[in-house]
């Protein structure tokens, strides 16, 4: 098995911390949570979790997110996507399931799209 074809364990997580600024393109398929600072394009089959100092901006694909800090872009979920009460969400949604808490701030377009639709949209990455 080649060292890129393997599958991450069970809660194998990886974290962009407090602090750290990270420029560029992720892709992984394992759960991503983000503290810091994220600029470019991040493609995941994983949950993503943007922590409340969070700032990510650019293109994101990921299985289903929980959002506290800040998000600017081009965001698409396979699943469900939440706006915690504390988050900020600028840019173009699509999911399957939103869920926008009391407080939390949102400027942009949401299409709910169906599981066959992230299909094509994530194609490529994950051979979808």
């Amino acid at each position: 098995m080649a060292k890129h074809d393997v599958s991450p364990s069970i809660n194998e997580v990886s974290r962009i911390s407090a602090g750290t600024e990270v420029k560029g393109n992720l892709v992984s398929k394992s759960d991503m949570r983000i503290d810091g600072n994220f600029e470019g394009d991040m493609v995941t089959s994983g949950k993503l979790v943007v922590g409340e100092s969070a700032v990510v901006r650019g293109n994101i694909i990921c299985a289903s997110a929980d959002i506290w800090g800040s998000v600017e872009g081009e965001f698409c979920s396979r699943e469900a996507i939440t706006l915690k009460s504390s988050s900020q969400f600028t840019g173009n949604l699509r999911t399957n399931k939103i869920c926008i808490e009391m407080g939390a701030g949102f400027s942009g377009n949401c299409t709910i799209i169906t599981e066959e639709e992230f299909e094509k949209i994530s194609s490529g990455y994950f051979g979808g």
